[in-house]
Order: C-alpha cells, then sequence, then structure tokens
C-alpha cells in the first residue's frame, strides 16, 4: 500500500495501526501546508488532527469497525495552513485495508482525496451570481422574457412581463399558443424576421391589445422593447431575449398633449375667424351709421340752400326721418343683443296666439316686403297655437326673419310664412327663394358677427346681428331655431319651434270646467318692498282671503303673534328679522306648525333654496313671483285643511 501511495500522483493518506499513524505522499503534502510537514509523519493521527477530528474521527471509527467505506464529494473540512484557518472543500473516500493480523481483519485507513476549494468556490460565486441575476430578473420594472427556437417557446418570463400579457401562464407554451393576439397583431412576424437574420429590432410606443375574456374589456397598452437574438458558440441563432417598458402613460400623455396642440390650433384659427368677423362687423357698422349721416347732411345742406322752399324742405324732412330711423333701429338691435348677452331682458309671457302674432307681422312687414319687390304668402292651420311667450319679443323674431329673406332674395322674389303644429311643439318658419346658404355656414348663421357673403345689389343694410338676435330669444323661450338650404342660389328657410302652453296640451277631459269656490285663509305677506307687498296683498284679497301687511321681519312676527295665520308669503332679505329667523319663528308656535310657509327671493341657487328648506319654508319661489302658483299652493293647502 506503501508502495502504491508514493508512485501515484494523486494525493493519498494511510492512517495505519491502533493509533492510526500518519502517512502521506508527495502529492498530499501540498494540501496540507508547512506546519504538518515532516512533522505529522508517523505520528498518531488523534495528536496531528485534533482540530477536524470531530469531523473525521467518527468516519475513521466506521472503517475501522468494519462498516464499510465512506464517501464524500464537496465536503467541509476546515484546515489551518500557511499561518491561518481556512474553510477547504474535498471529494474524499476512507477505505479499509485489510490485515489478517489486525483486530477484525482491518490494519488501517486508505485516504484517496482531491481538493475542491476552488471549484466549490467557484460554484458558489456562480450560484450568487445567478441568484442575484434571478432576483434583478424578477424585481426589474422592466419587462423580459426568454423565447427559445424557431416557435419562439417561452423559457421564463419575469412579473413585469406577466402583468403586460394579463398575467397569463405563458412559460413552457410557444407564442401562438400563449398570445394569439400577438400573432395577429404582427409580432410572430417581427419575431422570425429576427430569428433568421440575426439582427436585433427595436421599437418605440408599440400597441399591444389583448382581451383576457371574450366578453370581457380590451386592454391597451404601449411599450418600447427590443428582439436581441441570443446565438450559440457556431454563431446560430438559438433563441430571443425580449426586454422592454410599459410606456403606455407616456403614449396617453403625449396622446393629450397632440389633442391639446389640436384644440389650441382649431381654437387660434376660431378666435382668428372671430376677429375677422368682428372686424368686419365694425367697418360694417361704421358704414351702416356713416350712410345715413351722409344722407341727413346732404338733406341739411339742401335745407340751406332751398331759401324756404316747402317742396324741399318736405323732401328732407322725409329722408331725415327715414334714416334716423333706420339708426334708430341699428342702435335698439344693438342695446337688445347687449341685454340678451348680460341677462338683462326679462320676458313677459302671457298666452298668446300665435296666428294672431303672425297676422301682425305679415301686416307690418307687408309694404317692406312689397315695396323690395317680393311676394308674401302667409299660412296658417286651421286650429290655432297658443304659447307662453312675450309678444313684442316674438314679433321681433318674425319681423328680422322676413327682413332677414327680404334683404337676401333678389328682386321678384317669393317669401313664405307658415305655422304648424308637431306634436306638442309650434312650428314657424320663413321660407324664401333668395341666395342660399352654403352648407358650411348653416351652423355658423347664428353666431355673432356672422354674415353670408352677399352676393345681389338689393342686400346693403343691416350689422348681420339679427339671427343672433332670433337665436338667443328663441332660446329664452325655451325653443329652437335651425336654418335649412340646398346651397347657394336654392333659397332658405328658418324654422322656430316653441313649446304649446301647457293649457293646451291638456287632453279636452281633463281641461276644468269651472273653478269651485274654496274657504279664503288668513294670509300674511311680508316685503320690504311696499309696492309689492300691497299688490301681491290685494291680489290674494280678490281670491277670498284675510290678508295682513307687514313692511319688515319684526312687524312680521309682531302681527303674526295676534294674526295666526294659516299661510305666509315672506321676503328672505328683510330688515328687523330676515324671513330665515320669521319662519323658525313661526314653526316654533303650536298654530305655525300646521302653516303654509312661502319664501321669496331674488335668489334661486340651489344652496339658497336648501338654506330655506332648513330653515322650515314649505317652498322657495323666486321673484318675480308667480301669483298663479302662489294661489295654486294656497288652494292645495286650504284643500288640505
Amino acid at each position: 500500500m506503501v508502495r502504491l501511495m508514493l508512485n501515484t500522483g494523486h494525493p493519498m493518506y494511510i492512517w495505519w495501526g491502533p493509533e492510526c499513524a500518519c502517512l502521506y505522499n508527495d502529492a498530499y503534502r501540498e494540501s496540507i501546508g508547512p506546519e504538518r510537514h515532516p512533522g505529522s509523519l508517523g505520528r498518531p493521527a488523534r495528536e496531528v488532527w485534533d482540530e477536524i477530528w470531530p469531523i473525521i474521527g467518527p468516519q475513521i471509527q466506521q472503517v475501522l469497525e468494519g462498516r464499510g467505506a465512506t464517501w464524500h464529494v464537496n465536503h467541509l473540512v476546515p484546515i489551518t495552513r500557511h499561518g491561518r484557518r481556512e474553510d477547504a472543500y474535498w471529494t474524499y473516500s476512507y477505505s479499509p485495508i485489510d490485515d489478517e493480523h489486525s483486530p477484525g481483519g482491518i490494519g488501517g485507513v486508505l485516504v484517496v482525496c482531491t481538493e475542491t476549494t476552488h471549484q466549490v468556490l467557484a460554484n458558489q460565486r456562480m450560484a450568487a451570481e445567478r441568484d442575484q441575476l434571478g432576483r434583478l430578473f424578477e424585481q426589474a420594472p422592466s419587462f423580459m422574457t426568454l423565447l427559445s427556437g424557431p416557435q419562439h417557446r417561452f423559457e421564463i418570463a419575469n412579473p413585469s412581463y406577466r402583468a403586460l400579457v394579463g398575467h397569463r401562464d405563458v412559460v413552457g407554451k410557444t407564442l401562438a399558443e400563449a398570445l394569439p393576439e400577438a400573432v395577429e397583431q404582427g409580432y410572430q412576424t417581427l419575431l422570425d424576421s429576427v430569428y433568421a437574420s440575426g439582427e436585433a429590432y427595436i421599437a418605440k410606443g408599440a400597441r399591444f391589445a389583448y382581451q383576457n375574456r371574450e366578453d370581457g374589456p380590451v386592454a391597451e397598452r404601449f411599450v418600447d422593447f427590443v428582439y436581441q437574438p441570443i446565438k450559440g458558440a457556431d454563431g446560430r441563432v438559438t433563441g430571443i431575449f425580449v426586454e422592454g417598458a410599459d410606456v403606455t402613460d407616456r403614449e396617453q400623455a403625449d396622446a393629450a398633449l397632440r389633442a391639446s396642440e389640436a384644440r389650441y390650433r382649431e381654437l387660434s384659427q376660431t378666435l382668428a375667424a372671430s376677429n375677422q368677423a368682428k372686424d368686419e362687423f365694425l367697418a360694417t357698422l361704421a358704414h351702416e351709421l356713416r350712410n345715413p349721416l351722409a344722407a341727413i347732411r346732404n338733406a341739411l345742406a339742401l335745407q340751406q340752400r332751398s331759401r324756404g322752399d316747402e317742396r324741399v324742405l318736405g323732401l328732407t324732412r322725409d329722408i331725415m326721418e327715414r334714416q334716423i330711423t333706420q339708426m334708430v333701429r341699428l342702435i335698439e338691435d344693438l342695446l337688445d343683443l347687449s341685454r340678451l348677452s348680460r341677462g338683462l331682458v326679462e320676458l313677459r309671457r302671457a298666452p298668446l296666439s300665435l296666428t294672431e302674432v303672425l297676422r301682425q307681422v305679415v301686416d307690418t312687414s307687408r309694404p317692406v316686403v312689397e315695396q323690395a319687390g317680393h311676394q308674401l304668402v302667409a299660412r296658417w292651420p286651421a286650429r290655432d297655437c297658443i304659447v307662453d311667450a312675450d309678444e313684442t319679443r316674438l314679433l321681433q323674431v318674425l319681423s328680422n326673419l322676413i327682413s332677414n329673406a327680404v334683404k337676401f332674395t333678389p328682386g321678384g322674389g317669393h317669401i313664405e310664412v307658415a305655422l304648424a303644429r308637431e306634436g306638442d311643439w309650434a312650428v314657424l318658419s320663413v321660407r324664401d327663394d333668395g341666395i342660399g346658404i352654403p352648407p358650411e355656414m348653416l351652423e355658423r348663421v347664428f353666431d355673432l358677427f356672422t354674415q353670408v357673403q352677399r352676393s345681389h345689389a338689393r342686400v346693403g343694410d343691416g350689422l348681420g346681428i339679427g339671427l343672433t338676435l332670433v337665436r338667443q330669444l328663441v332660446e329664452r323661450h325655451g325653443g329652437q331655431v335651425q336654418a335649412h338650404s340646398a346651397g347657394p342660389g336654392q333659397g332658405s328657410e328658418f324654422i322656430v319651434r316653441l313649446p304649446l302652453s301647457q293649457a293646451m296640451l291638456q287632453p279636452a277631459a281633463e281641461q276644468p270646467q269651472a273653478v269651485p269656490a274654496r274657504a279664503g285663509l288668513r294670509v300674511l305677506v311680508a316685503d320690504d318692498n311696499a309696492d309689492a307687498a300691497e299688490t301681491f296683498s290685494q291680489l290674494l284679497s280678490l281670491t277670498g282671503n284675510e290678508v295682513r301687511t307687514a313692511a319688515d321681519g319684526l312687524q312680521a312676527w309682531d302681527i303674526a303673534q295676534r294674526f295666526e295665520p294659516q299661510a305666509l308669503v315672506v321676503d328672505i332679505a328683510m330688515p328687523g328679522l330676515d324671513g330665515h329667523e320669521v319662519c323658525r319663528r313661526v314653526r316654533d308656535t303650536p298654530w305655525g306648525q300646521s302653516a303654509l310657509l312661502i319664501a321669496t327671493s331674488g335668489w334661486g341657487q340651489p344652496e339658497v333654496r336648501g338654506r330655506s328648506a332648513q330653515a322650515g319654508f314649505d317652498h322657495h319661489l323666486v321673484k318675480p313671483v308667480d301669483f298663479a302658483e302662489v294661489d295654486a299652493l294656497l288652494a292645495r293647502h286650504a284643500g288640505q285643511g
């Protein structure tokens, strides 16, 4: 055994005899360091290897007792050498050496070993690097996946990639199996190209859409990514590494920015067009005002030079009267438009016969129409249409539409004004066979400072604001106005729709035939506007109520305690006590708990109405208060009492 050990280049060791004397070859000497060579030769193993005896002692004992050889791979057996203790790893075996003269037939132990420290440490470093790369792969904010083979089979995919594709289980599947929509959207074609060419592919803001369920929503993502080919030792592509980032937020922000820029450009164009229209309007205004002023100046010059000629004086008076009337009409249109824009026009609504309105406007407009050389025709239904409207303003609407038709119709034209009923609407129309309206102008003709291009000699007066006034007045009545035209030279039609009066919409059987008499109520009216309080009290008295009037909150509370009214109509903004405090005090009395309390105010916003309700009011009416509405509330309260 000694000859065998000394003649091999493999590290070997022999422990011999009862004390396991140490014998080893030159190849082993390199592993134990100068501390143990040659001093350990022939010495008992326990003395030489005391520091590691807890590790090797039981292994040696196992072999000596005949319990078989040992085998250890990359086993940690620390050793002190070259002046320091270090971890050393070994692959080794302990084998019995037969000796018939020794107890149990085993005279010693043969150790065949290889130090694997460098290999183990290298493997540990590699494993640590793999673990680190694995953690980076799993925790990376960018998505990553590895596809292998020409079918692009998923080998690995990190959480970011799985999130990108809706958390699907893709590993082990081909692209076609895992993501069929990616094939449909052309991504497999790109992968095939990279796999065949060996050239990387880079994409920016690519769209990827998928649907996890047939009935589920379509998710849309935008990604930046790289398809990087993986090549083997022979240079052939074996797979593709995919790495990228979800940039959906960036793309959506860019899209929003592009949309904002487009809107900005559109608004800029609109503003430029509006400025141009405004400039044209101002030029037209100057022209329209200078024309009558020129005529008036000429008339005055004629008067100065006529030396009292009655014929000249009469002629010039007529000229000045016509021109001043024209100027007044222009100024009134401007003032009306300004008041409408600021909400200062108050409609005086009343049940109104549109047949009568139509007759009036036809009668007043016919001379102007005929003077321009046109024919005017009016049509209305057998059954009248009743609307709740301001008569003056409706006459203004129809007059403007007829005037517009006159201006934009060449001499010898036809103008038709008609009234009809369509469901719950009354429909007024003014039609002409004039110059018509280009399609692109149909929606703009009602805009301020907008005019259709004039194309004949009779069109020359007006500021182009008549249709703007028409639209605002119609909409203030709850109606609609539209323009129709088949195009230039095809005439125009303007249609006004107004809601019919509720009384007209009631079925005949439901219309009340008589108003039954009712018992009057004790009513207190409180308002610091003396005229408003007095007139409203008179109206309430006419319907059989016993009415008291108060000019402020303190007086209202004083009268209420003595009068104990069954209903109170109270202004909110009063000196002394405001309406809310009066209401609270009334509600705290036994008789006031069942009283009808109506608040009146010039304000009607939701928060104002909410404060009235909190104070205890049953109703909140906005001034000017409709007496019919109050009377109906009193009648209902009297019936409940």
